[in-house]
């Protein structure tokens, strides 16, 4: 049994503590002051301590000890912060205004467009194998008279914005859609017929009994589309950032690439999201240099 005594290298507090058998080796302990993490080398002639600072300092320069005489240490670009910052720029800029026409698009839809001028919409009605006449027409819950010119074509006046269509036709289920007309010159058409789901609108009836209701692009824009594109919008702003703060060179072109599909201003905006992403593939180096700034 053998006590050892010696002092703490870290608070410089005396320590000591009894070996039990063999009285020489290395051994770890505590300081009983500072609670500093100690090896402690005994062998016959002294007795060497070492806390786990003078440990890791010893490895580090015994690690520049063999870095070469001519290593010439890494210097980033001077311009690499505003680099960054530009690219930041584009991002931030294509989402905003992505964010900008998702808000505007849901807006679009719920505006009030009463002051408007009424408009000629087509109704198309049919089954599976015919065109349907006397169908029964309820907009918005109003029976209206509108004027059949043949193939299963009603022509309806009424003014833009969205409304309720119900088309009622005997021996046939009841068919409700919701539209949205948006606002346009009237006779509006393409190859001598109106545009699918901007004033032309086709209710496929099935035969029987009881109420279906048929889905319109309207419906599918205004339950997807804005949504998305505030989506992608928010993921844009958080790419810039990313690119801002050098943090991630993947998470920056995934942030630019959904500001391009954020789509702002519909076509601006993606091309202001496409220039990002070319400068952020011909400057990534910069974002490895970030980790020695």
């Amino acid at each position: 049994m053998v006590k050892i005594e010696f002092k703490c290298p870290d608070c410089k507090k005396n320590n000591s503590f009894v070996l039990m058998g063999n009285d020489e080796g290395i051994f770890e302990r505590k300081c009983q002051h500072c609670e500093s993490n100690l090896e402690i080398e005994k062998n016959s002639e002294e007795v060497k301590v070492r806390s786990l600072k003078m440990i890791i300092k010893e490895k580090i320069d015994e690690m520049r000890k063999n870095i070469p005489s001519d290593y010439k240490k890494y210097k980033p670009e001077k311009n690499n912060q505003k680099t960054a910052r530009f690219i930041a720029f584009l991002i931030f800029t294509s989402s905003i205004m992505g964010l900008y026409t998702g808000i505007e698009t849901i807006s679009y839809f719920d505006r009030d467009y009463k002051e408007e001028e009424d408009i000629k919409i087509e109704i198309i009605v049919k089954n599976s194998s015919n065109y349907l006449e006397n169908a029964e027409i309820i907009l918005d819950e109003e029976k209206i008279n509108a004027t059949y010119i043949g193939n299963g074509t009603y022509n309806v006046m009424t003014k833009p914005g969205k409304h309720s269509v119900k088309i009622i036709a005997i021996f046939h289920k009841n068919s409700t859609m919701d539209i949205f007309i948006p606002p346009q010159e009237n006779e509006l058409e393409w190859n001598g017929q109106g545009l699918d789901g901007v004033n032309r609108f086709t209710f496929e009836m099935e035969e029987g009994k009881g109420n279906i209701p048929l889905r319109s692009t309207y419906s599918t824009i205004e339950t997807w589309c804005p949504n998305l594109i505030i989506l992608f919008s928010l993921i844009g702003i958080w790419g810039a950032w990313v690119t801002y703060t050098l943090q991630s060179y993947k998470n920056a072109q995934i942030g630019a690439f959904f500001s391009v599909l954020s789509l702002g201003f519909f076509l601006i905006g993606p091309i202001i999201g496409l220039i990002a992403l070319y400068y952020l593939q011909k400057h990534k180096r910069i974002f490895t240099a970030s980790f020695k700034n």
